[in-house]
């Protein structure tokens, strides 16, 4: 007799192993001679390195066997457009366990070499002391990562979620004009969790009330300050700092440089965060409209999905 086979549970930490010369989480350092190098991946962001494929694996089964059943699975995608270098920059951190989780996005400040190392070590920083310490913390922290030079600096959004007693909602901090959205299925909406950081938002602030009934010349004069940040990495302090924290349930969290969100309209990003299901293809999708609209930045997305609900450790 043929009995239908019953369906199991998807596996909520896909992982991989494979040879390398870099660091996971730090990809601007490669690993010293010695050892055949390999990396261990998860689905979820987790990564670690080993001195060895079977050492490799063997972290990667430690990890699905220990994880958390609060699992996020992150995309990103990067674009360089009309730019000598791609500045901008993205960090995940995910601890062996699966119980911390941090993202970062960095959008260094200039076209050359230094601000991109400055985006990609602030940003590494800032997900690492995010994931133990919340969102705050973690880009105060990536102050401490520069050397304070005057052309080292970036501009940077940090995401870690709460835990239920705090709302279990995103915590969300930022400093510069890189944005933070939440996609919320219910009205089809993406909602901006941040305000920019620029002379063009302080007008926009300042005027409001001049311009109630000419909004659109308030646009217009304001949008030609937009690329003039009030704040960065590099002068970021306590209370400098933009923070806002959203409450359960979590939704689709987009990250995004104004290489994005500058030319993409917002019904396009609704568009696409109400289209595209995989985080890696909405954040893949997201810089190709920002070439479709003309965007001439650097366009960075970072997509974070929470877990389905018929996801099992």
């Amino acid at each position: 007799m043929h009995f239908p086979r019953t369906p199991s549970p998807r596996q909520a930490h896909p992982t991989s192993a494979f040879s390398a010369q870099h660091h996971p989480a730090w990809p601007h350092t490669e690993l010293p001679a010695g050892p055949h190098w390999a990396h261990a991946v998860c689905r979820c962001g987790w990564a670690d390195c080993a001195e060895s494929l079977h050492d490799a694996r063997v972290l990667a089964r430690r990890h699905r066997r220990t994880a958390y059943t609060d699992v996020f699975y992150p995309g990103w995608a990067s674009r360089i457009s009309n730019r000598h270098y791609q500045a901008d920059a993205t960090a995940v951190h995910v601890s062996l366990n699966s119980e911390d989780h941090a993202w970062a996005l960095a959008d260094g400040i200039g076209d050359h070499p230094l601000p991109a190392e400055a985006a990609a070590r602030a940003a590494a920083t800032a997900a690492r002391v995010a994931a133990r310490d919340g969102a705050v913390a973690g880009l105060l922290a990536a102050t401490d990562a520069l050397p304070g030079l005057p052309d080292e600096d970036t501009v940077m959004v940090v995401a870690s979620p709460q835990s239920a007693a705090d709302g279990g909602g995103w915590d969300i901090a930022w400093v510069g004009d890189c944005r933070a959205y939440e996609y919320r299925v219910e009205t089809d909406q993406c909602v901006q969790l941040t305000v920019d950081h620029t002379r063009g938002q302080e007008l926009r602030t300042a005027l409001a009330s001049s311009y109630q009934e000419r909004p659109d010349e308030l646009e217009a004069y304001a949008r030609r300050s937009d690329h003039i940040v009030t704040s960065s990495i590099g002068t970021a302090t306590a209370t400098s700092v933009g923070h806002t924290t959203t409450r359960w349930p979590r939704q689709r969290l987009i990250l995004t440089s104004d290489g994005i969100h500058k030319p993409v309209p917002l019904r396009s990003i609704t568009r696409a965060a109400r289209t595209f299901t995989d985080s890696r293809t909405c954040a893949h999708k997201l810089t190709i409209a920002a070439r479709y609209f003309g965007g001439t930045d650097n366009a960075t997305a970072m997509v974070i999905d929470p877990a389905p609900e018929d996801i099992y450790p």
